[in-house]
């Protein structure tokens, strides 16, 4: 992961968590394992208490606010935590790869 991308992660986190300060951040994807091309978005994971289309938009608004900031593309999937821990996602392949190759903040 590059600086940059390291500070846009930490920025994103700092917004999230004052909103919802339980939240769980995670880079995953291109960006964070450093294999990246030219344009590739950062990709990153939020786990909250209890997840709804208010909270979903209120991390979505988040994102797109840092991204407008840095020029970049920040793109936010998220979870519940009931979701990401026992349901159906903690199985995909999604959630297997954040928990592996994600980087935490």
């Amino acid at each position: 992961m590059t600086r940059k991308d390291r500070r846009i992660l930490d920025e994103f986190a700092a917004a999230v968590r004052e909103r919802f300060p339980e939240a769980r951040v995670w880079a995953f994807g291109s960006r964070a394992r450093g294999d990246f091309t030219e344009g590739a978005d950062l990709d990153v994971c939020v786990v909250v208490d209890h997840l709804d289309d208010a909270v979903d938009g209120q991390i979505s608004h988040i994102a797109w606010e840092v991204s407008f900031q840095h020029n970049a593309v920040v793109c936010p999937v998220a979870f519940s935590s009931e979701e990401f821990e026992t349901g159906p996602c903690s199985q995909s392949s999604i959630v297997q790869n954040i928990l592996r190759e994600g980087v935490a903040v």
